[in-house]
């Protein structure tokens, strides 16, 4: 998939930048809230259809990108 194809991807950051700049200093991952739309999306479907083997990766080999 090129850079440039949009997915409509966003991310919320809840309860605070506290929290993330905590997990920062102590080497801790962050949760967040990914909301990703499908229908405005201009992803084809080949990006679509991976979708789930990404979600079904544990959760390390998503933190990495391996």
């Amino acid at each position: 998939m090129p850079p440039s194809a949009h997915w409509g991807l966003t991310h919320f950051l809840l309860d605070g930048h506290h929290k993330l700049e905590a997990a920062a200093t102590a080497g801790r991952p962050v949760r967040l809230l990914s909301l990703l739309t499908l229908g405005e999306s201009l992803a084809g479907a080949d990006d679509r259809a991976r979708l789930p083997a990404l979600r079904a990766q544990p959760r390390s080999a998503r933190a990495t990108g391996t």
